[in-house]
C-alpha cells in the first residue's frame, strides 16, 4: 500500500526536476557565446514505482534527474583537430611566403631591380657612347653599386625573416608548454571531481578549448580511457575517465604528468647564409635539459609550416656517401650522390654533417672540382663528436662507416628562405663571374691589368682576388678564395672601381697601347651578358630575377588555394560540432517557456494535493 503522502512526493519531484531543467537552460542560454561551451541537459527517467495490492499493480513514483551531461561527441572532435592542425600549417605557410613575396615585389617594382638593371642598362650606353669620360664612368660605378645594394637589401631582408620565424617557433613552444600544463591541471581536477560522481561539464569544455588551441600547432592525437579500480580480472571500472594527448607518437600529457618541449640553439649552421642562433626542439628531461630531438617535419601544424618556410631547401641539400675515414686528424672524405657546381654551393664554411645517422662537427672542407666549375669528393677537416657523457671528443668512426649516407640538412621540398638565397647567390656568382671574364682580361685606363668588376670584401677589409680562381682542375677549400665565397649578402663593386674612375675597364691593352681611348669592346660583351639569354638556365639575368618572383607566386598561390579549402573543411566540420554541442537561442527559448509552464503545472499538483490533505487531516479528522 502506498503511501498517503505518496502524491505530494511525486509532485515535488516534478518540481525540483523543472527548476533544475530551469536551471540547466538558463546556463546554456548564459554561455551561448562562450568559447569551447557545449550545451547541457539534464538526464532523467521515472522514479522506481512501488508495488500496490490492487489489480494493476505498480503505481509511479515520479520523475529522477540521473546527471546533467553536455552534448559532445568525440567524433567531431577528432574531425576538427586534424582540420585546425592542416589549416594553421598552410596558413602559416602563406602568411610567411607572402611576406617574402612583399620583399621581391619591392625589388621588382619602381625602385627594385627592374629599374637599377635598367639604369645599368643605361649607364653601359652612356659609356659606350663616351668611354674616356669620367663623368660617364662614374654614373656606370654608381649604378652598378646601387643594383649590387639592392640584392644585399632583399638578401638581409630574407634574413630577418628567418629571424623573425625563428622568433615565432620559440614563442609557439613556449605556448605549446602552457597548454600542456593547462591540460594537465583541468584532467586533475576532472578527475577529481568525477571519481565523487560528478559531472566536470565546464571544466572539460575549458578543457577541450585548450585542446583546440593545441591542435593549431601540432597534430594531437587524444585518447581516453575509463580510470580502473583493481587490478587484473578484478578491476573495476571507476565514474571518472583519464585522458591522454600525444604528439609525434610521444606522450604530452596524460593524468600522471605533462611534458613539455624545449628549443635548442644550433651550435652550427646549415646553410651557408642561415642567420645565427637559429632554434631546433627536443622534449625536455626532467632536469631541464635537452632529450629526444622532436621533429616538426613529422607532424602537422603551424610549428611545421613555420619550419618549412624557415629551412626549406626544395630538396636541394648535401647528400653523398662515405668514402673513406682517417683518425688522426679525423676526416671523413664523401663523395657526392651529384655534382654540386660551385656557384651553388651553401654548405657553411663549418658545421655539422651527418654520417650514418651520427651527427659530427667540421671546422673546415676540400673538395676537388673539374673544369667546369664541379665539385665531386668532399673532404671534411678536424671532425669531432659528443661522447655519452656529453663531452666534445675527436670524431671517432665505425670501421664499416664507408658506404653509408653523409647528409648535411635535410630534404624539405618546401621553396623557403634557404632556397632563395641560394637562388641570390647563383645569381650573384653566376653574373660576376661572366663580368668579370670581360673586365680581368683587359686593362684600365693606365694600362695595368684590369681588376675584377663584382667582387666581396674578405676578412680583413680587402677585396677578394677572384680572377683566376678554379682554372682547370683542382682542390679548392672551404677558407680558399672562389666564387663560393662571394654572397647575395656581401656582394659589391670592387673598391677600387668605386675610388678611381680610371680603374674602370673598357679596352684590351692593345687599344690602350694604340692610344684608342674610344675603343670599349670590353662594354660591348657588358651590354651583351646584360641580354645574353644562355647565362642562366632560366635565360637572361632580369629573367633570373623574374623566374624567381614567378615560382614565388605560383607557390603563394597554391599555399592560399590548400589554405581556403582546409578553412572551408575546417568551418563544415566545426558546423557539425556546433550542430550536437552549440546552444541554439531558439530552442533554448523555447526549453525555457516549456520548463516554466511544466514548473507551474508540478506547483499546481502541489497545491491541489495541499487542499486534498487539508480536507483529509483538518476536515475529516483523521
Amino acid at each position: 500500500m502506498p503511501s498517503t503522502f505518496l502524491g505530494l512526493n511525486t509532485g515535488l519531484s516534478g518540481l525540483n526536476y523543472f527548476q533544475s531543467a530551469l536551471n540547466t537552460t538558463s546556463h546554456n542560454i548564459s554561455n551561448s557565446n562562450t568559447e569551447g561551451y557545449s550545451r547541457q541537459q539534464i538526464l532523467v527517467s521515472a522514479s522506481n514505482p512501488v508495488s500496490i495490492n490492487q489489480p494493476y499493480g505498480m503505481m509511479g513514483t515520479g520523475v529522477s534527474g540521473n546527471s546533467i551531461d553536455r552534448l559532445r561527441n568525440a567524433f567531431y572532435d577528432n574531425k576538427y583537430w586534424a582540420a585546425s592542425s592542416k589549416y594553421n600549417q598552410y596558413n602559416s605557410q602563406f602568411d610567411k611566403l607572402s611576406e617574402l613575396q612583399t620583399y621581391m615585389n619591392e625589388m621588382s617594382g619602381d625602385a627594385g631591380y627592374t629599374k637599377w638593371l635598367s639604369q645599368l642598362s643605361s649607364a653601359l650606353q652612356d659609356i659606350s657612347d663616351n668611354p674616356a669620360d669620367y663623368t660617364t664612368r662614374i654614373s656606370y660605378t654608381l649604378t652598378a653599386d646601387s643594383f649590387t645594394d639592392v640584392i644585399n637589401e632583399l638578401a638581409n631582408n630574407y634574413q630577418n625573416s628567418q629571424k623573425s620565424i625563428n622568433d615565432e617557433i620559440e614563442l609557439a613552444v613556449s605556448e605549446i608548454n602552457s597548454l600542456s600544463k593547462q591540460i594537465y591541471e583541468l584532467t586533475q581536477e576532472i578527475i577529481n571531481i568525477e571519481l565523487k560522481g560528478a559531472n566536470a561539464n565546464d571544466l572539460r569544455d575549458k578543457r577541450g578549448v585548450c585542446i583546440d588551441k593545441l591542435s593549431e600547432y601540432v597534430d594531437v592525437d587524444v585518447e581516453e580511457h575509463s580510470i580502473m579500480y583493481g587490478v587484473g580480472e578484478d578491476a573495476v571500472a571507476s565514474s571518472a575517465s583519464a585522458m591522454s594527448v600525444r604528439i609525434n607518437g610521444k606522450i604530452l600529457v596524460d593524468e600522471m604528468e605533462f611534458n613539455e618541449l624545449i628549443v635548442v640553439p644550433r651550435s652550427q649552421k646549415i646553410n651557408q647564409n642561415d642567420v645565427d642562433g637559429l632554434v631546433d626542439i627536443a622534449w625536455m628531461c626532467p632536469d631541464g635539459t635537452p632529450g629526444e630531438e622532436f621533429n616538426p617535419l613529422e607532424t602537422v601544424g603551424k610549428v611545421r609550416g613555420l619550419f618549412e618556410v624557415r629551412d626549406g631547401n626544395n630538396g636541394d641539400f648535401f647528400a653523398g656517401e662515405v668514402t673513406a675515414t682517417t683518425a688522426t686528424p679525423a676526416t671523413a672524405t664523401i663523395a657526392v650522390t651529384e655534382p654540386i657546381h660551385v656557384d651553388k654551393l651553401n654548405i657553411p664554411m663549418e658545421g655539422i654533417i651527418t654520417l650514418n645517422g651520427k651527427d659530427y662537427w667540421y671546422d673546415g672542407w676540400s673538395a676537388e672540382y673539374d673544369e667546369d666549375g664541379f665539385l665531386t669528393n668532399f673532404t671534411f677537416n678536424n671532425m669531432t663528436m659528443y661522447d655519452d657523457k656529453g663531452v666534445e671528443i675527436t670524431a671517432v668512426f665505425p670501421d664499416d662507416i664507408a658506404g653509408h649516407k653523409a647528409l648535411i640538412g635535410s630534404n624539405i621540398s618546401t621553396k623557403g628562405i634557404p632556397y632563395y638565397m641560394a637562388q641570390l647567390n647563383e645569381l650573384v656568382r653566376t653574373f660576376s663571374k661572366e663580368i668579370n671574364g670581360f673586365t680581368t682580361s683587359g686593362v684600365d685606363e693606365n694600362g695595368d691589368a684590369g681588376l675584377d668588376m663584382f667582387t666581396a670584401e674578405d676578412p680583413f677589409g680587402k677585396d677578394f682576388v677572384l680572377k683566376g680562381t678554379m682554372e682547370g682542375t683542382g682542390t679548392i677549400t672551404s677558407s680558399s678564395v672562389s666564387y663560393y665565397r662571394l654572397t647575395a649578402l656581401n656582394w659589391e663593386l670592387n673598391q677600387d672601381w668605386k675610388n678611381d674612375p680610371a680603374k674602370v675597364v673598357v679596352s684590351y691593352a692593345d687599344d690602350i697601347a694604340q692610344g684608342n681611348v674610344e675603343a670599349r669592346p670590353i662594354i660591348d660583351k657588358i651590354m651583351f651578358a646584360m641580354t645574353d639569354q644562355n647565362l642562366f638556365q632560366q635565360g637572361t639575368i632580369s629573367q633570373f630575377m623574374q623566374s624567381m618572383t614567378t615560382t614565388m607566386a605560383v607557390d603563394i598561390a597554391k599555399m592560399d588555394a590548400f589554405t581556403a579549402n582546409q578553412d572551408d573543411i575546417k568551418y563544415t566540420i566545426d558546423s557539425q560540432r556546433l550542430s550536437v554541442s552549440g546552444v541554439d537561442e531558439n530552442e533554448e527559448t523555447s526549453d525555457l517557456v516549456k520548463f516554466q509552464n511544466l514548473y507551474s503545472l508540478a506547483s499546481k499538483v502541489i497545491s491541489v494535493l495541499n487542499e486534498v490533505y487539508d480536507k483529509l487531516i483538518n476536515d475529516t479528522g483523521v
